[in-house]
């Protein structure tokens, strides 16, 4: 047998085959499987959420919460196509809900539609491989704080969360077509906006 085409290397199953398998293991009550997905999601959905509601201790209060109920529920829970975006919906959904709570809704900024959040991804890669370039951070940061905060929030999913626009339209709880837009229109402006910078720069050195 000529070792050069035989297959070595055992194939690596794709993600979301491995978190649905671990997802059916832990309805089934496997803690294990369930301490993995604790491990794998808590950091990203902790980033999601303080950029959401900017109060740490509520946000991490509100996601505790949330996987405690998960394992609760667990039983009464379906396969969800994405676990990922399944809890990162889940725990938006929450965060809003438990705004109306007395001690907290004291305490944190208001959750509206128009929420605040503060995107942090690397969407310079995007833009290079657009042939777009940036001379530096500072300026994309300042672009960035021109968009609406749905935009950003847009942006922060599909690139900082690789989500695909149906995943992004159910957590956002808009439609499909909105989804895209956002994002098309958030890159749209970040690149007329570089574009800008860039020709008064240059004629300020003139």
């Amino acid at each position: 047998m000529d070792i050069y085409s035989a297959n070595i290397f055992p194939m690596q199953e794709p993600k979301a085959q491995t978190d649905t398998k671990t997802w059916q293991a832990f309805q089934s009550g496997d803690r294990t499987a369930f301490e993995n997905l604790l491990n794998q999601y808590y950091p990203a959905l902790l980033n999601y959420g303080n950029r959401l509601v900017r109060n740490s201790d509520f946000a991490q209060d509100c996601l505790q919460d949330f996987f405690i109920d998960l394992w609760n529920r667990r039983e009464s829970l379906d396969t969800p196509h994405s676990v990922k975006a399944y809890l990162i919906s889940s725990y938006r959904r929450r965060l809003f809900k438990e705004k109306d709570r007395s001690f907290w809704h004291k305490n944190v900024t208001d959750l509206e539609d128009e929420h605040d959040i503060e995107v942090q991804f690397n969407i310079e890669s995007y833009l290079i491989k657009n042939e777009i370039e940036h001379q530096t951070l500072v300026q994309l940061k300042s672009h960035l704080a021109t968009l609406s905060k749905r935009q950003r929030e847009a942006l922060y999913l599909r690139f900082y969360q690789e989500l695909e626009y149906d995943e992004i339209s159910k957590i956002m709880t808009i439609n499909h077509h909105s989804a895209v837009n956002l994002v098309y229109e958030a890159l749209r402006l970040l690149r007329k906006n570089w574009v800008m910078s860039t020709v008064i720069s240059f004629l300020m050195t003139l």
